[in-house]
């Protein structure tokens, strides 16, 4: 649009100077309007006063300048309809009402006219609407007024009567002194109003940077609160909540809903062990207190900060309570002994292996040659059977322990879980713990690649098989199913067996901890080893006789690499 506005700005003296800005749309409304209304207040006037007195006055002229002045309107009323650049019609405007405001003059006495006050108008609209305009129509108006006084001077115009009627032949000091009074007050209306105008601009575009930066910084803060993790409450100084930021709601849940009205804290977050009437006491203090406690509710540890919400003046208006759920933590913090009991456990492994697998292979061999003769005696050769024996399941617990301790060979490689799901369930059906009340059922896809250690895979599959099927010792169903979400892969072993006891599922994936009657308690251990190298995770859900549901998820890494 060419009326559009622009822009330039400059700094001085390392201050911004307000921009130059073209008068708005609206400005240009306003000056038509105000046109109007002045002329229709003086039509009016004229109206009454020829209505009202017996005398009769020369008012004509004022009708013809009241006629040229809606005429000049209808001419800048279609202006604008066209768009002309608002600059120009402004220019246009303010040139046209000192044309008017001379015609007054001329018509209301010239030199003693009383209405050339009207010039000011001009000049103050000239400096508010256009930078440094209050200067030029100053300059203009001195112009047409004095041209017009040189005119009557000259005889070119003939001399005006005044307001009464009469005609006062001007006199030549008369003349000076008031083209001199005249160009003086302009030239000082302009420069003064000029000035408050300059003032006022620069007031306004500070004003407009403080107000959009106050905005920005709002904008901001709202952002950060809204994004932080931890929850925040806002408080005035009775405890009634102010503010909720999502991540609160997030980590109360259903309990998290404000009412219209201000919710009390102690109704939204009820303590178990500590009163917010104490804690509120103590933030008063301007002390940031930290403390941890359950949500009396639903039971939920939380970890908390309490501290004084001040206003501009540092005055205490109410408190800050940031708060977070420790449940996570926990957890992570239990995870962290898990692996660190693991790895003293594996390490022992290793070493325990080195030493007892070649001096135990040696026992198993003998025991087997002196069992191959012809028995001493029947408790003999039970005893040799028991010696066999137990040194095969010795054996069998040092190569757990060798799965459990042995190093991930680090190269992962395109691994298909449901091929990897099927070749476990044959190799378990041809397996002894595998019986005819038992049955194995898939449910996956036709493919799912992941990258991951494929021995690392099989052994997962295949201790996750073995546990379930011991679990179930009068028989049973193990689904298998997998799938992809987002992505993650997800296999989840449901069984139908005797389940744990709380006790053990919550120690279920430490070594030597069993449920199973001559199990190791090495083959979780080896699984969550396995899930871990491959960053997953893996969740147990068992109640004692009603089964058991390991949920494993997998990240399937980046698919471009699988191309």
């Amino acid at each position: 649009m060419a009326a559009g506005r622009k822009h330039a700005s400059r700094t001085t003296g390392g201050a911004t100077t307000p921009p130059v800005v073209s008068p708005s749309a609206e400005t240009i409304r306003w000056l038509l309007g105000l046109r109007l209304v002045v002329i229709s207040t003086l039509f009016v006037g004229i109206l009454l006063i020829q209505a009202t007195t017996l005398l009769i006055l020369p008012l004509k002229s004022f009708y013809g300048i009241i006629l040229s002045t809606y005429g000049l309107s209808v001419v800048y009323i279609v202006l604008y309809l066209l768009r002309l650049p608002l600059g120009l019609q402004a220019v246009i405007q303010l040139v046209g009402d000192v044309g008017i405001i001379t015609a007054l003059v001329h018509f209301t006495g010239g030199l003693y006219s009383p209405f050339s006050f009207l010039y000011l108008s001009v000049i103050v609209a000239g400096a508010v609407i256009i930078r440094r305009g209050g200067l030029i129509f100053a300059g203009i108006s001195a112009v047409a007024y004095g041209l017009l006084i040189d005119l009557i001077v000259f005889g070119v115009l003939t001399i005006p009567p005044n307001i009464t009627g009469s005609r006062l032949p001007p006199s030549t000091p008369r003349v000076l002194v008031q083209l001199l009074t005249h160009v003086i007050g302009f030239v000082l209306v302009a420069l003064l109003i000029s000035y408050l105008a300059e003032n006022l601009r620069t007031a306004r575009h500070r004003l407009s940077r403080e107000m959009a930066r106050a905005q920005r910084f709002a904008a901001v803060t709202e952002h950060v609160v809204r994004s932080v993790a931890a929850g925040i409450i806002a408080t005035d100084l009775e405890g009634k909540v102010l503010h909720l930021n999502p991540a609160g709601e997030r980590i109360l849940g259903s309990a998290a809903v404000v009412d219209p009205e201000p919710t009390h804290i102690d109704d939204l977050i009820p303590l178990a062990q500590h009163t917010w009437g104490l804690l509120f006491s103590r933030a008063r203090s301007k002390t940031t207190h930290r403390f941890e406690d359950n949500n009396a509710r639903t039971g939920i540890r939380l970890g908390f900060s309490v501290g004084p919400l001040e206003d501009e003046a540092r005055d205490v208006v109410g408190y800050i309570v940031n708060f977070q759920d420790l449940s996570e933590l926990q957890l992570a913090a239990e995870r962290q002994k898990v692996q660190e009991r693991m790895a003293a456990v594996g390490e022992m492994a290793a070493r325990m292996a080195h030493e007892i697998k070649n001096p135990l292979a040696s026992i198993s061999g003998s025991a087997q040659m002196l069992a191959s003769r012809q028995p001493a005696s029947e408790s003999g050769d039970r005893l040799l059977n028991i010696l066999v024996d137990e040194s095969k399941r010795l054996s069998a617990i040092l190569d757990n322990f060798l799965d459990y301790s042995r190093p991930s060979q680090g190269a992962r490689r395109p691994c298909d879980l449901v091929t990897i799901a099927k070749d476990s369930v044959q190799l378990i059906q041809r397996s002894d713990l595998f019986a005819e009340h038992h049955t194995v059922t898939i449910e996956c896809p036709e493919k799912l690649v992941i990258l991951g250690e494929e021995p690392l895979l099989r052994q997962m599959f295949w201790n996750l098989s073995r546990n379930a099927l011991q679990a179930m010792p009068d028989g049973g169903t193990l689904r298998i199913g997998i799938e992809e979400r987002a992505e993650l892969s997800t296999i989840v072993f449901e069984d139908t067996g005797v389940g744990m006891p709380d006790e053990v599922r919550q120690h279920a994936f430490e070594p030597f901890v069993t449920n199973t009657a001559g199990g190791t308690g090495l083959g979780l251990a080896v699984v969550y080893n396995a899930v871990e190298h491959h960053e997953g995770s893996v969740q147990i859900s068992s109640r004692e006789n009603h089964g058991t549901v390991v949920t494993i998820e997998i990240p399937r890494f980046l698919d471009q690499e699988l191309e």
